[in-house]
């Protein structure tokens, strides 16, 4: 299978990219990165929406306690001996209510907010109790659907709503005539469906624009990889080129020479025919350098890509590079690459983690020739106490291991994870099939191809 580039990429003649050759396959990572981001991504939905909802609630609460407040007895209003309890349960409220919508957004809480929900439940239908049904504090009960309709599914959902409904119906039959609270009730529950809904969509337009985010990020990546590649093409090209028809004829040449000097009697051309060889000889050892350059590869733009990632990562990400960080082969590209969405993935769905460091560098491998790339990955979580197969810690390592890659994991419970990852780096990564120029220094010598 090919990968066309682009015209806008390169230029519409250039050869195509083969992915057999490289080893990539960009579609499915570009569907993994999607993915992943959308799942650690769905907490940071949820902490924006949260937000809304708090200042929404607060100006609702202080807007129903002016209301209550300053209305007439006869009116919704408080006696005196209503003022004191009455202010207990509203000053309760929004204590309890503040604090759940500052919870953390790691899903381990969400079952924290939902009891705090619950309470708030109960202090909105006692504040109306109090004031014998006839307060519009029922309108807190909207905050509350809305509340937990970002925590929630649709059924429960309607579960909590109907359990709401039905506490605020039974205050109004205790007071008022029973159409007039069928009536209020009713209406109450159209209101908090309504408030449902809308927490519900706000939820799935903010999650819609991170993953529109994420695609721009990643095709902007993907652009510069296949550009990397295409260039990479070109030079291929243009060494076969070099190797099959100034390669060819500058040894045809060379040997010819070397016979016209063997056969030449001595005389004034000898020297020149000399000379003439050894301008041959200089210029096939120029073309086989330059031939042997062309077929090394070229570093792939993988920085820019870790740093697309960190931005699309629903908590912040610091990035640190060695001044020689490059990593000139494109599967070692995609393999620390899924190395680096991985790590992020683990230290915010399983450590709980606010921030996570990433550190790389390169240098010398030890008691070895070549380069090795190190990723140091800590975070500010919490650790874990029995790290699972399953959280992508052996998939991590399998593709590692693929590449000749180590993987070393410190997890300790109430301890920071991190992550020690090494990666060798090929200095030259030659093109499958690659032939260099190779043909005689000295001495009539045939081209080996």
């Amino acid at each position: 299978m090919t990968i066309p580039v682009p015209p806008a990429i390169s230029p519409s003649d250039s050869p195509p990219v083969s992915a057999g050759r490289t080893g990539l396959h960009w579609r499915p990572f570009r569907q993994s990165l999607l993915t992943w981001a959308t799942r650690v991504g769905a907490d940071q939905s949820l902490a924006e929406v949260r937000g809304a909802i708090r200042w929404t609630g607060l100006l609702l609460w202080l807007a129903l306690l002016l209301h209550s407040l300053l209305a007439p007895p006869s009116r919704e209003g408080l006696t005196q001996g209503e003022l004191l309890p009455w202010m207990m349960v509203m000053l309760g409220f929004i204590t309890v209510f503040l604090t759940a919508t500052s919870m953390p957004d790691q899903q381990r809480w969400q079952r924290l907010v939902l009891c705090l929900a619950a309470l708030e439940t109960v202090l909105a239908l006692v504040g109306n109790e109090l004031l014998d049904g006839n307060s519009v504090l029922a309108g807190l009960l909207l905050v509350i659907a809305a509340q937990v309709a970002v925590i929630l599914p649709v059924r429960w959902m309607l579960v909590w709503v109907a359990a709401q409904t039905v506490g605020l119906i039974t205050i109004y039959l205790t007071y008022w005539n029973a159409p007039d609270a069928w009536s209020y009730g009713t209406g109450y529950l159209c209101f908090q469906l309504f408030a449902m809904t809308t927490a519900q969509t706000a939820v799935r337009e903010v999650r819609a624009r991170r993953q529109l985010a994420v695609v721009v990020d990643e095709l902007r990546a993907t652009r510069a990889l296949l550009a990397d590649a295409s260039r990479q093409a070109e030079r291929l090209q243009i060494s076969r080129e070099l190797h099959d028809l100034m390669g060819h004829h500058l040894t045809a040449l060379g040997m010819n020479l070397q016979v016209a000097l063997h056969l030449l009697p001595p005389g004034p051309a000898r020297p020149h025919v000399e000379q003439a060889g050894e301008l041959s000889r200089t210029l096939l050892s120029d073309v086989r350098t330059a031939v042997r350059g062309m077929r090394e590869a070229a570093p792939c733009n993988v920085r820019a890509e870790i740093e697309a990632l960190a931005r699309v990562a629903p908590l912040p990400v610091h990035l640190s590079f060695s001044p020689d960080f490059s990593v000139p082969c494109p599967v070692r590209s995609q393999v620390l690459l899924r190395t680096v969405q991985e790590g992020l993935t683990n230290a915010m769905r399983h450590a709980g983690a606010r921030q996570v460091w990433l550190d790389f560098a390169c240098g010398s491998v030890p008691h070895g020739a070549g380069r090795q790339l190190t990723l140091h990955a800590r975070d500010d979580g919490h650790g874990t106490l029995k790290l699972q197969p399953g959280c992508g810690l052996s998939g991590m390592r399998e593709r590692l291991d693929s590449v000749g890659g180590t993987l070393e994991v410190r997890a300790h419970p109430g301890q920071p994870l991190e992550l020690l990852v090494s990666l060798p780096l090929p200095s030259a990564v030659p093109a499958e099939g690659s032939v260099l120029i190779s043909g005689p220094t000295t001495g009539a010598q045939g081209e080996k191809s």
